[in-house]
């Protein structure tokens, strides 16, 4: 069963293909379907693909890259905020360079205030410098969101730069 509400005729449908099929039917849903709540779902499923495969190895690259395309180009914000929290929760290191342009850029408030969090629990430390942006944001909560992220990340840097692996959420 999936960590979220997922219904399970759409969970049970997809989850029962093998991994490489999973993926591509996955990739599918982000890049063609219409509808932002099955975009959701398929962000909670392809979430449990980089797990299946302990974080690593060709399947854990082409969940992060199919990620970081859904970050850059999904329509929808909660959309985009759900797959920050995959990158942060499944470690995605590689692609913290388009978590934190999220953080900056992103036109939605939602999503910028979900990547400066996320950066802060995938342990970027070196993504200072783009948290401190956010402290300019015209969004309050994005602001606030910075504040925090940057006494956390301040106050834990050892701790976070030493075992910058996995982390456990």
């Amino acid at each position: 069963m999936s960590t979220v509400n997922i219904p399970d005729e759409f969970d049970k449908t997809i989850k029962k293909l093998p991994l490489e099929e999973r993926f591509r039917k996955l990739e599918e849903i982000f890049k063609t379907s219409k509808d932002e709540s099955e975009r959701w779902d398929a962000v909670w499923l392809g979430g449990e693909i980089p797990v299946e495969v302990n974080l690593q190895g060709p399947l854990f690259e082409k969940m992060t890259d199919l990620f970081a395309w859904v970050l850059k180009n999904d329509p929808n914000d909660v959309v985009r905020h759900e797959v920050c929290y995959q990158i942060a929760a499944r470690n995605m290191r590689r692609i913290i360079p388009e978590l934190a342009h999220a953080a900056n850029y992103d036109p939605s408030p939602l999503v910028r205030h979900e990547a400066t969090e996320c950066l802060m629990i995938i342990r970027a430390t070196d993504q200072i410098s783009a948290i401190e942006r956010s402290l300019k944001d015209e969004n309050e909560s994005v602001r606030n969101t910075a504040e925090l992220v940057l006494k956390r990340m301040k106050r834990y840097k050892s701790q976070f730069d030493a075992k910058s692996e996995w982390v456990s959420i």
